[in-house]
């Protein structure tokens, strides 16, 4: 595992990067276990709003290409600075650009911007909080996936955290999605956030659609099991 300053640091997005080839085998692992893998329809039933806090169109579309063509409505993306924290609707799942991820202005806008949700949520009774999640953008440039012997972590520590990653799957299956694929615009709705609506570019590199922070869903299976 490297130490958190030897990660690279960009200052936007690496759209034309090639994301290593490795991922794709976690993704297929990640997947076929389910303590780690929700399906599309499952994320549908369980989460009756998505918030993606996105610096971008283009990284919307990268990281959560999927989601949004599948979600619709449900699903809503703002910019980091047109969030307001005590109006993101009950129960949300709010994704987070990672704090860890290597574009250093993002990481610090996305520390700042967690807090304040933080703080929100704990002011909110248990049936109105939110659900906090980060994603990778550049991260899956240069972070390390976890070891055949199950390292927890990869780089930067315990804020990459492979004990609270999940993967998102097919809509009814558990096949695979080509990193790299090209998709179809989604779905863009503002709830309250007086956040201008972003359009979404048809095509980009993808990321792999994996995620960190439990969702309950996910968080009871494990419990129980």
């Amino acid at each position: 595992m490297r130490h958190d300053e030897e990660r690279p640091g960009t200052s936007g997005f690496l759209a034309d990067g090639t994301v290593p080839g490795h991922w794709t085998q976690v993704l297929r692992s990640m997947r076929a276990n389910p303590f780690t893998h929700l399906s599309l329809d499952e994320v549908r039933t369980e989460a009756a709003h998505q918030l993606i806090i996105a610096p971008s169109p283009e990284v919307a579309r990268a990281c959560f290409g999927e989601m949004l063509d599948a979600c619709g409505d449900s699903v809503e993306v703002v910019r980091l600075e047109d969030l307001v924290p005590d109006r993101v609707p009950a129960g949300t799942w709010v994704f987070l650009p990672h704090r860890q991820d290597g574009w250093t202005d993002l990481e610090d806008a996305s520390t700042k911007l967690r807090a304040a949700l933080v703080k929100e949520n704990s002011s909110r009774q248990s049936e109105s909080k939110l659900v906090l999640m980060e994603y990778g953008i550049n991260l899956w440039m240069w972070a390390e996936p976890p070891s055949s012997g199950g390292d927890p972590v990869c780089h930067a520590g315990e804020l990459i955290s492979w004990e609270s990653a999940w993967a998102l799957g097919a809509s009814g299956s558990d096949e695979d999605g080509t990193v790299g694929a090209e998709h179809e615009p989604g779905n863009i709705m503002d709830a309250g956030n007086n956040s201008a609506a972003m359009p979404l570019p048809s095509t980009v590199s993808a990321r792999p659609p994996i995620y960190f922070g439990l969702p309950p869903v996910l968080r009871k299976r494990r419990w129980d099991n």
